[in-house]
């Protein structure tokens, strides 16, 4: 009998500490720190992904493409890439067809 006063005791104890509310105040506003500190950490990460992007972008904007041969050379890259992607897929469907006719 002494050993359930004891823990009845321990426990009543214990409940006591996990109900306290100054306790509680404590472990809330800690908490509540780690939170605001987590989305500080995510706003500076974000803030300086957009910095190296307008960086970034600001060096693009300062060399435009005024060369006529390098606006040329990049339509022709662009038009050869769209057809070689179409070559792919018409490869791609002409095998299927293949296949079915054997």
């Amino acid at each position: 009998m002494r050993t359930a006063r004891i823990a009845s005791w321990q426990a009543r104890q214990a409940l006591d500490l996990a109900f306290d509310q100054d306790i509680a105040g404590v472990v809330k506003e800690e908490e509540m720190a780690a939170e605001v500190a987590e989305i500080d950490a995510l706003i500076e990460e974000v803030d300086r992904e957009l910095a190296a992007e307008a960086s970034a972008a600001g060096s693009r904007a300062l060399r435009p493409f005024t060369d006529v041969e390098r606006v040329r050379r990049s339509q022709r890259r662009a038009v050869r890439v769209a057809l070689s992607r179409l070559d792919c897929g018409a490869l791609a469907a002409g095998a299927g067809s293949e296949g079915e006719a054997a």
